[in-house]
C-alpha cells in the first residue's frame, strides 16, 4: 500500500488519498504519512461498529459530490445521488456509468492477488469539462479508464 500511495502522489500527482475499507488500520497509517487522507472502515474492522467513525462519507472535490462506503450496503438511498460513487468490498475493479452516477470500485491492494482478482487502484480526475475515472494495476499499468463530461454526472 505504501509503495502504491507513494507511486500515486509522486508519479501520478494524487492529492488526496481515499481508502474505501477493509484494513482501518492501514487507513490510518496512510493518514500519518499523507495530509489528505479520507477513510471508511470495512465490514469486518472492529471500527465498523463504532458509531463514531462513519461508515459513509460525502465529501465534494471541485464542484463535484463523491460518496464513499466500503459496501453498497452502506450507502443511503440520499448518498446514491452522488455525481461519482465509490465503494470497495468486493476486490473487482469496475468502472460503470450508470444513469447520471459514475460507480467506481478501485479494486484491492491486499496482495498481488486475492479473491482471483489483481491488486489494482484508481484515479479520478476532475477537470473543467470532463471527468475521467482510471483503474491501474498496482505497478501503476493502466487497466481500463472512462471519460465522462461533468453536465452528465448528478
Amino acid at each position: 500500500m505504501h509503495q502504491v500511495a507513494e507511486r500515486m502522489e509522486q508519479r501520478l500527482g494524487v492529492e488526496v488519498f481515499i481508502h474505501l475499507g477493509d484494513n482501518y488500520a492501514d487507513a490510518e497509517e496512510l493518514a500519518l504519512a499523507y495530509p489528505r487522507v479520507i477513510m471508511v472502515p470495512g465490514l469486518s474492522c472492529p471500527e465498523y461498529g463504532d458509531p463514531r467513525i462513519p461508515k459513509r462519507l460525502v465529501q465534494e472535490f471541485d464542484g463535484i459530490a463523491i460518496a464513499c462506503a466500503h459496501a453498497d450496503k452502506d450507502l443511503r438511498h440520499t448518498e446514491y445521488a452522488a455525481a461519482i460513487i465509490l465503494t470497495g468490498h468486493t476486490h473487482v475493479a469496475r468502472i460503470d456509468l450508470i444513469g447520471c452516477s459514475l460507480y467506481v470500485n478501485p479494486g484491492h491492494l491486499r496482495s498481488p492477488q486475492d479473491r482471483g482478482e489483481k491488486a489494482s487502484f484508481a484515479i479520478i480526475e476532475t477537470g473543467q469539462d470532463e471527468v475521467r475515472a482510471a483503474i491501474h494495476d498496482y505497478t501503476g499499468d493502466l487497466r481500463r479508464a472512462v471519460t465522462v463530461e461533468r453536465a452528465r454526472l448528478a
